[in-house]
């Protein structure tokens, strides 16, 4: 999605793709707002006997049964210890799948033409695509179809 918009800190762009802009922990993550299907708080979700522990449980989302799984585990980040967390759906084709977040703080415009190359330990399972710059802050641009596919992998009975 190309746009002239004018970001939250104040910076007019000329062209840029909308990012979904969240926090874990003390890091910093974003998806094309075109993955993210929507974010929510965390509901209550149903466990699932025999799951991996980065697989939280299932919810429903739009009458569409979702896999949640935890942000820390996907990312390999601490998250904060309590408090309010958001659920992020992410897509991918018809696939989504739910990962719990701390924050979700904004929708950011980035050029991803100056998106540099992840460093080698932010590589892991290609979830991380490259890193861009908003203001002084380095965000980790991630794969939603890496995402999805990881929880995919991850969940009992999906194909």
């Amino acid at each position: 999605m190309t746009m002239t918009s004018k970001s939250p800190l104040g910076v007019t762009t000329d062209t840029g793709t909308s990012l979904l802009l969240m926090r874990h922990g003390a890091e910093f993550f974003a998806l094309e707002l075109c993955a993210a299907v929507e974010a929510l708080e965390l509901p209550e979700l149903a466990p699932l006997p025999g799951a991996p522990a980065s697989l939280l449980g299932m919810t429903t989302v739009r009458g569409t049964a979702v896999p949640v799984f935890a942000a820390s585990r996907v990312l390999d980040v601490d998250g904060r210890e309590g408090g309010d967390k958001v659920l992020v759906v992410v897509r991918d084709g018809d696939r989504q799948l739910g990962m719990v977040v701390d924050e979700v703080e904004d929708v950011i415009m980035a050029d991803l033409t100056t998106m540099q190359q992840p460093l080698e330990s932010m590589r892991a399972d290609g979830v991380v695509r490259g890193v861009v710059r908003s203001g002084s802050r380095l965000i980790a641009l991630l794969d939603a179809r890496a995402i999805v596919r990881i929880g995919v992998r991850a969940t009992p009975g999906a194909t």
